[in-house]
């Protein structure tokens, strides 16, 4: 069983394209290392993650999020085991004014959250169908 946490945050200032390029690669990186799934966006000063792995190295994460002063006013909006991961790697996007919209790009995203119970699929379709808009 794996366990999962997604939340939503705001960028404590304005960030620069290269800043969040760093901060994009940094994750992607560090989770794909670590094993852990997941998908983490940026549009507009907002962030949304969702990541997936073994129970303490997901809890000891969410505990290092909370303490990174780069954002603020975290929103868990799910926190629980999952019988099967809804990603097989790890992706990250950073949703610019030529990404908005893109209904396949939307689909790509939805299409890994699928194999949520449909409460949890609901509530991050609707997280990840913001971040598009």
């Amino acid at each position: 069983m794996r366990y999962a946490i997604a939340y939503v945050s705001t960028a404590s200032t304005d960030l620069q394209e290269q800043e969040i390029d760093e901060i994009m690669a940094k994750t992607n990186e560090y989770n794909s290392g670590e094993k852990i799934t997941g998908i983490l966006l940026y549009n507009e000063r907002n962030f949304f993650q969702l990541i997936e792995g073994e129970k303490k190295t997901i809890q000891n994460l969410s505990e290092k999020i909370k303490q990174d002063s780069r954002h603020k006013d975290i929103i868990k909006i799910l926190e629980k085991t999952v019988s099967e991961p809804a990603f097989d790697g790890y992706l990250t996007d950073f949703i610019t004014d030529t990404k908005r919209y893109n209904e396949s790009q939307l689909k790509h995203y939805l299409h890994y959250i699928e194999v949520l119970d449909p409460e949890s699929e609901k509530g991050i379709k609707r997280v990840i169908e913001l971040m598009m808009a």
